[in-house]
């Protein structure tokens, strides 16, 4: 690409607890896909797709990540923020604000296997107008998933965040945002913050527009079922 995107913040700080033993040895963005760490391969993507500047956070076997990006040789401009405690998926992206920079910037889940074009997903966010554009995929069962219901023109209506209760087709948040930073203005600094449950409800009911953009469906490599799945598919 010859536009540069804005930079990216890669979620990698979760403990993996739905993934057992292996969970609590390996962070989930070094599980090897097809022979290389899930986090190369996004890294790689971002490097091709244009972007220039990563921000990753980190809080479970923080060493880990740390010792592998020192090898890195890329010509991504890294920055790792470790967190002393959890601070959920807003909350990450609050406390790499400095980091980021003042305009809008990239949020990608590091347990997704998502390498789609960024572009079409940018041009989206910047012809709506909206606070946050939200990739979503269809799914025929969306039992345990983030459903995202939209209106008519694809801006969202409301999220169901992994409702029990809740079935059927639908579409599902994929782990890919396009955010601006003044979304997080009246968010408090060092607090538990979920974009799905927290920071997007309350910019909705505040009168806030949320856009999404349709992708075909991502794999999350974050349950044991996920991971054998994403390691079937061969990745070029």
């Amino acid at each position: 690409m010859s536009r540069e995107l804005p930079p990216a913040l890669i979620l990698a700080a979760g403990k993996g607890t739905r993934l057992g033993d292996l969970g609590r040895q390996v962070p989930k963005v070094l599980l090897p896909i097809g022979g290389r760490p899930l986090l190369d391969r996004h890294l790689e993507h971002l490097e091709h797709e244009g972007v220039r500047r990563v921000v990753i956070n980190a809080h479970h076997l923080a060493d880990q990540l740390h010792e592998h990006l020192a090898d890195y040789r890329g010509p991504l401009e890294i920055e790792v923020l470790v967190e002393p405690t959890l601070l959920g998926t807003a909350g990450a992206a609050l406390n790499a604000l400095d980091a980021l920079g003042r305009g809008h910037f990239l949020v990608i889940y590091g347990d997704v296997m998502l390498f789609e074009p960024l572009a079409p997903i940018l041009r989206t966010h910047e012809d709506s107008d909206a606070r946050a554009t939200v990739t979503v995929y269809e799914r025929d069962d969306t039992t345990a998933k983030g459903v995202v219901e939209v209106n008519s023109d694809g801006t969202v209506r409301s999220f169901v965040e992994q409702d029990p209760r809740r079935t059927g087709p639908g579409l599902v948040n994929a782990g890919l945002y396009i955010v601006e930073p003044d979304l997080l203005a009246d968010c408090e600094p060092g607090a538990f913050l979920d974009f799905g449950h927290d920071v997007f409800p309350a910019a909705l009911a505040a009168g806030q527009r949320i856009q999404t953009h349709l992708i075909p469906p991502v794999l999350d490599i974050g349950t044991p079922e996920g991971l054998a799945s994403a390691r079937e598919v061969s990745i070029s």
